[in-house]
């Protein structure tokens, strides 16, 4: 017995050993924080240096601490965690100290040795009012640092105390028009937390956009700002799409924040006695101040033809099912475009099908993926192809543009060609050729033996015409097919100009492309799928617009195309009802809960503003 207690002994030493000898070789780290970087002359305040994986044996304090009032320290603090049969080991050495004398000081890193050499904490700026002034603490006008907003060039709004503010921050404040931009919305508090009400997020008024999926309830994490740590609470994270150039503006975040703190009011014996009594919950409200963000035009330099409006970073695929076949057999032509970027918004791809060949309306199948560090996946058209006829036919290359943000440049991704070779089907292997049929001979009457009955009455005569040969109708025989030759040619050149002119194509089209819009919008609605309902609408309305007006999608803008109809003599009641449908459709995307009127509504408007367009258009 005394032998196995020796040998477990000695086994729970070797692996205490190891686990150490393990925390010894992790990184060794030191950060400082303070528990405010504002202060009065004399008034106390503390520092903190925490030590991650050891012990704070070879700690060296700043060089300068000397030249504050030290009113108590060094105090040493250390923590050892087991988790998952993994140890860890973290320091921390506190100093109460107080300032002598105003101005702006900094406090210099402190330094500890470790076996990869000499680690220093951060410096710390602390700025000294005159006494008997109020700091952050006690004025609640101050913010996190001097000028109320703590450093962060990459915006950021706050409220007005530097115990619980809220901060609304990008990722940049400019970018190009359809660029992605990452949104966070934070909380910071050194107060006791405890949950959100009334939360109002912005609607993100001339953005598309598209939220981060939340991972189950919001946790705190720690974040050092102008050397004070906050207890931080990430509440969304959006990312967003300019969807026209100029100067756009992230409305401001409000959240209602429940605070636990002590109560005023006397507590009575058995409250004392159990210690549940003593502590209340109040509710706080904070507000961001708006973020502008400068969306710049796309260069028109470079710009290729077929560009339509997709910005990010991408990869293209095309791709054919079979390429011999034979007449009326269906041949699947699959378009696909990979990437991170404004998925969503990129339309059909043009491509040229030979007048032989039967194309379908593609049929689009999204799969777009949110995580937290953006949109990115696959979107793919899918067309249907059948030759009517036999023969060898070829499909040209399909090209795919982009704009890449990060180079600020166009990228043209052009697909191979695709010779495709129709066999004869079986119905044309069977079918029967034109069959003429003789007309039958009549019998002649015949009166007697073989003379026919001479008429006697007055019977009226015609003179015999002359010859066929040089008459007026040979002649008319002999044009007929020059003619009709010369008109099918000066009809068909006019079809192939009509149809070269992709804008004009789309312009005539445009009223049919909005109707099947407004179809799969009306089958969201029966679903029920607001959300797809109302991108839907808006898709069928934008599209609409851009067609009839030749203008590129990413380039539409609601004031821009209300001055467009007003020059073209729509009505100004006619304008104001398409600004409704399209503020309507806007402000659902994003907050479709809090919209109080009825899908079949909307519906309606957008049918009925479309038509009315296309009315005083024609």
């Amino acid at each position: 017995m005394q032998r196995l207690l020796k040998y477990c002994t000695i086994s729970l030493f070797a692996w205490f050993a190891s686990v150490f000898s393990a925390s010894e070789l992790a990184a060794q780290n030191i950060t400082a924080a303070v528990s405010k970087n504002r202060v009065a002359v004399g008034e106390a305040f503390q520092v903190e240096f925490s030590i991650s994986n050891g012990g704070a044996d070879n700690f060296k304090p700043p060089a300068n601490l000397r030249d504050f009032d030290i009113y108590s320290g060094p105090n040493e603090g250390s923590q050892v965690q087991i988790i998952n049969g993994k140890m860890s080991q973290s320091s921390s050495v506190t100093y109460v100290i107080a300032s002598r004398k105003e101005g702006k000081f900094t406090l210099g890193p402190a330094s500890i040795t470790t076996s990869a050499g000499k680690k220093e904490s951060n410096s710390i700026i602390i700025e000294v009012v005159k006494g008997g002034n109020n700091t952050n603490g006690g004025n609640p006008s101050a913010g996190p640092n001097s000028s109320g907003n703590p450093a962060n060039p990459s915006g950021g709004s706050y409220s007005n105390d530097d115990n619980l503010f809220a901060r609304t921050s990008v990722n940049r404040t400019k970018v190009f028009l359809g660029e992605q931009i990452t949104v966070v919305h934070k909380i910071y508090s050194r107060l006791n937390l405890r949950g959100f009400q009334d939360v109002k997020f912005p609607s993100y008024t001339g953005f598309w956009s598209q939220d981060a999926p939340q991972k189950g309830q919001i946790t705190l994490s720690t974040e050092n700002i102008d050397g004070v740590n906050y207890n931080v609470a990430e509440l969304k994270r959006t990312f967003i799409f300019p969807q026209r150039s100029g100067t756009l503006e992230i409305e401001p975040l409000e959240v209602a924040c429940i605070i636990r703190q002590k109560s005023k009011q006397q507590q009575n014996i058995f409250d004392q006695f159990f210690g549940t009594g003593g502590f209340e919950d109040i509710v706080v409200k904070t507000k961001t101040k708006p973020v502008k963000i400068e969306v710049l035009p796309l260069p028109e330099a470079g710009k290729p033809e077929d560009f339509s409006g997709a910005v990010g970073n991408f990869s293209f695929k095309a791709t054919l099912s079979k390429n011999k076949v034979k007449t009326n057999e269906a041949i699947n032509l699959s378009v696909s475009v990979s990437g991170s970027g404004n998925l969503k918004l990129i339309d059909a791809l043009k491509v040229n099908i030979p007048a032989d060949i039967e194309k379908y309306d593609p049929k689009v199948n999204d799969n777009v993926n949110v995580t937290s560090t953006g949109v990115s996946g696959t979107k793919s058209f899918e067309y249907v192809l059948i030759p009517r006829h036999a023969g060898s036919f070829k499909i040209d290359q399909i090209n795919f543009s982009y704009f890449n943000s990060d180079k600020k440049s166009y990228v043209t991704l052009p697909s191979s060609e695709f010779n495709i070779t129709v066999e004869k089907g079986k119905e044309e292997d069977n079918s029967s050729p034109a069959v003429m049929y003789n007309m039958e001979k009549k019998d002649v009457a015949m009166v007697g033996n073989d003379i026919r009955y001479i008429k006697t009455n007055n019977i009226q005569l015609k003179k015999k015409d002359g010859e066929f040969f040089g008459s007026a109708g040979f002649y008319e025989g002999l044009l007929s097919p020059l003619l009709l030759f010369a008109a099918f040619l000066f009809i068909r050149r006019k079809h192939l100009k009509d149809n070269s002119d992709h804008l004009l194509v789309r312009s005539r089209k445009a009223n049919k492309m909005a109707k099947k819009r407004l179809e799969l919008a009306e089958k969201h609605m029966k679903e029920d799928k607001r959300e797809s309902f109302y991108e839907e609408v808006f898709r069928a309305v934008y599209g609409y617009l851009s067609d009839r007006l030749t203008i590129p999608f990413a380039e539409l803008t609601k004031d821009g195309v209300s001055a467009l109809l007003r020059s073209k003599n729509v009505s100004e009641e006619t304008c104001q009802k398409l600004s409704d449908v399209l503020d309507n459709c806007e402000f659902a995307r994003y907050a479709p809960s809090s919209i109080s009127k009825d899908l079949s509504g909307t519906y309606t408007d957008a049918a009925r503003v479309i038509s009315q367009i296309e009315a005083q258009l024609s």
